[in-house]
């Protein structure tokens, strides 16, 4: 695992810690704890904004890393075509992170 992809994951975490208050009452539901369980992850709500901010910034990160001049895939000289392999997939490992942030984000305001 590379550099911007470790720091996406760990965007990716911040974003699940954030929205434990709003994601986790429902996952221990349909997992059949009782309210105990579910009221002590709505205690958690004061670290939405804190972590919610630290995901960003950890995604920021990941997508500068990646895009950053100089950190672009090469072309094939011959066919003029971005070679594929193990860069495209770090790409598509970011932004499909940044997606399930961004939905961990508004989760909250959905309901």
């Amino acid at each position: 695992m590379n550099k911007e992809q470790l720091t996406g994951l760990s965007g990716f975490i911040a974003a699940g810690i954030a929205s434990v208050c709003c994601v986790g009452p429902v996952v221990l539901a349909g997992l059949g704890f009782g309210t105990g369980a579910v009221s002590f992850a709505r205690d958690f709500g004061f670290l939405h904004l804190p972590m919610m901010v630290l995901a960003f910034l950890l995604l920021g990160t990941a997508l500068y890393l990646r895009y950053r001049k100089g950190n672009i895939p090469k072309e094939n000289p011959i066919t003029c075509k971005v070679v594929p392999g193990k860069s495209q997939r770090s790409g598509i490992f970011l932004w499909v992170v940044t997606a399930l942030t961004l939905l961990l984000f508004i989760y909250p305001y959905l309901r």
